[in-house]
């Protein structure tokens, strides 16, 4: 399974020196692939939530990779059904180990990666240092209570799901252009990305707050919010030929 799309990921491969770097971001490896091992991704993700996030920055960092990722979904289904199993079986089976490190007739590679049997890995994003080191600094308990925090983190969203307390009677399209006209006027914010606002949490935004008819996720209303799109162009011109017109916040 290919996991780029449950996590937020730089778009550009960790070779662009042009790459801007967002904190919590996984770094893209993508010019290791396709022989990159499948859960890659994975593992690196499980190792930045356990050993290079402060336990006060986790709530952030779960919320930046919903907010970041491809596929929300996806990446909730991770969390539950594939990072917290993984991370119990770290706390119940860590242990010191003694052999040696890499991989059955490696060849390396740069940043730590190896190629062995055709397979790309990096030692130091997986499992077993993962055992050595829990175990070794006694990090049983800290790692319980992060299984707490995420255990409520896919909870709250759950919850989110089921309680959208605001219905919106008409369609994604109509919302997401109202909404859009309300912050270039000046009477919303929304998170901004790159200089321009980020859509996609945006979309996300509102998909939690309203229950929408004909939406069933949140990229039915991230197609219209894009200034640029041209299913928002569309949306937007059924608008503007009624006239449709909301004064700038500072007039009224």
């Amino acid at each position: 399974m290919n996991y780029k799309d449950a996590f937020a990921i730089d778009e550009k491969s960790s070779l662009d020196q042009g790459n801007k770097d967002y904190k919590f971001n996984l770094k893209n490896y993508s010019n290791y692939e396709p022989k990159l091992v499948d859960d890659f991704y994975l593992k690196y993700f499980i190792r930045l939530l356990l050993f290079e996030t402060r336990i006060l920055e986790l709530h952030g960092f779960l919320q930046h990779h919903y907010d970041y990722c491809n596929d929300p979904e996806l990446y909730y289904s991770v969390l539950d059904l594939e990072v917290v199993p993984k991370i119990e079986e770290i706390i119940d089976h860590a242990q010191v180990r003694l052999e040696g490190r890499g991989y059955y007739k490696e060849v390396k590679l740069e940043n730590g990666f190896t190629e062995s049997e055709g397979i790309i890995q990096n030692y130091d994003l997986d499992y077993p240092l993962m055992f050595h080191q829990t175990s070794l600094s006694r990090k049983h308990k800290e790692f319980a209570k992060r299984v707490e925090i995420i255990n409520k983190f896919i909870l709250d969203y759950k919850g989110k799901k089921e309680k959208r307390p605001l219905k919106w009677i008409a369609g994604p399209s109509q919302l997401a252009v109202i909404i859009q006209e309300l912050i270039l006027q000046g009477y919303m914010e929304g998170d901004m990305r790159n200089g321009d606002v980020n859509c996609r949490k945006l979309a996300r935004e509102l998909y939690d707050v309203f229950d929408i008819k004909d939406c069933d996720s949140a990229s039915s209303i991230e197609i219209y919010l894009s200034p640029g799109n041209k299913r928002h162009k569309g949306a937007k011109q059924k608008f503007d030929d009624r006239n449709f017109l909301i004064p700038p916040a500072r007039l009224t």
